[in-house]
């Protein structure tokens, strides 16, 4: 009983908390043409953006992923995970990105999520 009362009051928070909602972004691209998605980290605190499942291949192909450290001179410096990828065909897939340190086994319930939708033409 007390499992699921507790499972109640988390599923209830995720829909009240706007920061639980993955944001939703939408992108336009043309068969053929690459498209970049950056979104800010700071890797000095071992949390990275990556890819909640692969990228459907039908559609778009991840050609690279780089880590961009800002200009600024500071210790524990932020900058952007960078994403290039390549619309193959008319359509319409999702990405879905979460913000997680890749050695944690379990993802946190509160992790950051973004989410774009891409239209091809």
């Amino acid at each position: 009983m007390k499992i699921w009362l507790i499972s109640l009051l988390i599923l209830a928070q995720c829909q009240t908390d706007p920061d639980m909602i993955p944001e939703q972004h939408t992108i336009r691209a043309k068969a053929g043409e690459k498209f970049e998605i950056k979104l800010p980290g700071s890797i000095a605190t071992g949390y990275s953006w990556t890819l909640v499942s692969p990228a459907d291949s039908q559609y778009v192909h991840l050609e690279s992923q780089v880590y961009e450290e800002s200009d600024k001179k500071v210790d524990g410096k932020s900058g952007m995970d960078v994403f290039v990828f390549k619309a193959l065909k008319q359509g319409k897939t999702t990405l879905d990105f979460i913000y997680r340190r890749p050695f944690d086994k379990q993802i946190p319930a509160d992790a950051k999520r973004e989410n774009y939708i891409v239209h091809i033409d």
